[in-house]
């Protein structure tokens, strides 16, 4: 018999022992939990692009969602709570445990007899089973549960907008290259016409005066071309924090064609389906009506339940080798603590409920907003466009009829800076117009799916002109 127990505590023994590498965490496996929702409309993983490669819009998206730190923080929070709503439903579970003990008395004086029923040294072996049914935990199942799809909300959600931010830098970078761009052209005009305003000076044609205006219009351009420059800097230093990457001296090329715009009707319906946010104020509110049931079930019974079991006994029974038992417990009198729990689980209800409220309207709000203002874009470069070939053509009979005599050079200088303000003012909003349209997109919670598709050889693609 001796040896049979003493076979049953081994073998226990390593079980347990055996079980133990099953307790380590695969690291791997966890952060995929999260990435894997965050890749669903992205890469998975994005390689860091080659100094000479020509970054697309999609491919800093690509880089933003692979790389960005602050979606792996939410990403942990998401983790974090499906790790809560697994520790939730282990409360439901019954708990088993392996109990070696050892035990060794100072002799005592006894009968002979009595030294049979407790021995001065004693071996015991046993294992626990403990349940706990309670509502209570069965509520608090069911609210973790939500707070798991909440947290996820909010993963997504934040995913919007470090994407849309992303775009909007993009754009920025894209728009400030053009403005130097064009200021570029403008210096190179402008010193060719200090030039020949030097040489009509030292001709005895033209006044002292117009040489000087025409040089204090080409620094103030120049002035303007180092600020737009070093704008530049800093917005590609915004976009490489953005997509997790060291620098960004990558051509950027915009291939994105704004696709027709629905009615504003038809965008609040689809932002009612798809944004995060709501879809979070959702899940808030049924964690706290989950947790309101929670806080009620704390006047409800509890039952607990303990098997033990002795794979092997030396303490008094030896023989008894298991034991049974039941306790209920009836909650008569906590001092008030069930109570207050129950109104601020009522309080914490009608909070959801707010946040909710307001979360649509906001969300309505942003929607009207972001829709008239790429309405108002789109009818400026109209505008834009025209005024741009007015300015163009004003300036050349200016310059024209300065060339005969008919108009002073300050006159021809103005139209001159017309032309430079109407083509800076169209450059930047032509990209505006497509920023605007992407913060049209987010805010119906679509911006992902709006994206143009990667080309077939994005690396060999041709920066824009």
């Amino acid at each position: 018999m001796q040896i049979f127990k003493d076979t049953c505590v081994l073998a226990a023994l390593a079980l347990a022992w055996a079980a133990l590498p099953g307790c380590a965490v695969n690291e791997t496996k966890e952060v995929a939990i999260y990435r894997t929702m965050l890749d669903e409309n992205l890469p998975a993983s994005v390689e860091a692009p080659a100094p000479d490669q020509v970054i697309t819009l999609r491919r800093a998206l690509e880089l933003a969602n692979a790389h960005n730190e602050r979606l792996g923080i939410s990403g942990e929070d998401y983790l974090q709570a499906l790790i809560e709503k697994d520790r939730a439903v282990s409360t439901l579970l019954p708990q088993i445990s392996l109990r070696p003990s050892f035990a060794q008395f100072d002799n005592f004086v006894a009968p002979a007899f009595a030294y049979t029923f407790f021995p001065l040294r004693y071996a015991d072996v046993q294992a626990d089973t403990h349940w706990d049914i309670r509502v209570t935990d069965l509520a608090n199942v069911a609210r973790a549960e939500v707070m798991a799809k909440y947290r996820a909300a909010l993963l997504l959600d934040l995913q919007a907008d470090i994407l849309v931010e992303t775009a909007e830098t993009y754009y920025q970078i894209l728009r400030l290259e053009r403005q130097v761009k064009v200021l570029e052209n403008s210096v190179t005009v402008q010193d060719s016409r200090v030039r020949d305003m030097r040489d009509k000076f030292n001709a005895g044609t033209v006044r002292p005066l117009d040489v000087s205006q025409t040089e204090a219009q080409a620094a103030a351009t120049r002035a303007s071309r180092v600020e737009a420059r070093a704008k530049v800097v800093q917005a590609r230093a915004v976009l490489a924090l953005l997509i997790g990457q060291p620098s960004v001296r990558n051509p950027l090329d915009d291939r994105f064609e704004l696709p027709p715009v629905p009615p504003v009707e038809e965008l609040q319906k689809q932002a009612e389906t798809y944004r995060q946010d709501i879809l979070a104020a959702e899940a808030l509110v049924a964690a706290a009506d989950k947790s309101l049931m929670a806080a009620w079930a704390q006047y409800y019974p509890s039952l607990s339940v303990d098997f033990n079991y002795w794979l092997a006994r030396e303490s008094f029974p030896t023989d008894s080798n298991w034991f049974f038992g039941v306790n209920v417990n009836l909650p008569l009198f906590q001092g008030g603590r069930i109570h207050a729990n129950v109104r601020t689980a009522y309080s914490l209800v009608r909070q959801a409920h707010l946040y909710r409220s307001f979360t649509r309207r906001q969300v309505a709000e942003q929607v009207t907003v972001a829709y008239a203002d790429l309405k108002s874009s789109g009818d400026r470069l109209v505008e834009l466009r025209t005024e741009v070939r007015a300015a163009r053509d004003a300036f050349g009979l200016a310059d024209q009829s300065f060339d005969v005599g008919l108009a002073t050079n300050l006159q021809r200088l103005i139209a001159q800076d017309q032309l430079l303000q109407a083509e800076l003012q169209l450059a930047s909003e032509e990209l505006n117009h497509k920023t605007l349209y992407l913060r049209l997109t987010r805010a119906i919670g679509r911006l992902i799916e709006q994206m143009p598709q990667p080309p077939t050889s994005e690396a060999a693609a041709p920066p824009a002109s």
